[in-house]
């Protein structure tokens, strides 16, 4: 096995690990704002979610939003550079610091609001289940 085989074969591997955390975050953060905002719709006459408890729920919504949408880039990031690999070796070989480097703040940023909007919303729970 060549070199290049070799690393056409660790970037699937790396792609196919990337894949499956974006479909985790886009499987769980697309439950948690489903599920979050009907509870809060049918609940929010009866005086169960305080000011505080909406509050914290709409910045976790948006948190979460905004995991989905960057994981999304990341996704449209990971087919474009496995196009350009595919059809423009060369340029990946000239700019692949660059293309990794975009990969990788995209998949940080959408992890850190993520893990934020999770945070929230649990917060929020436990605010609405002690009051």
């Amino acid at each position: 096995m060549t070199s290049v085989e070799n690393n056409s074969d660790d970037w699937r591997e790396i792609r196919s690990r990337a894949d499956s955390i974006a479909s985790v975050v886009f499987l769980i953060s697309g439950g948690a704002l489903s599920l979050s905002i009907s509870v809060i719709l049918s609940n929010k006459s009866s005086g169960f979610i305080t000011a505080q408890v909406a509050q914290l729920a709409i910045f976790a919504w948006y948190s979460l939003l905004a995991s989905v949408v960057l994981f999304l880039l990341l996704k449209s990031h990971m087919i474009f550079q496995a196009y350009l690999l595919q059809f423009r070796p060369d340029f990946v070989n000239n700019h692949l610091r660059l293309l990794n480097g975009i990969g990788w703040t995209l998949g940080i940023l959408g992890f850190i609001p993520f893990v934020g909007g999770m945070v929230l919303m649990v917060r929020a729970a436990a605010i609405a289940v002690s009051a």
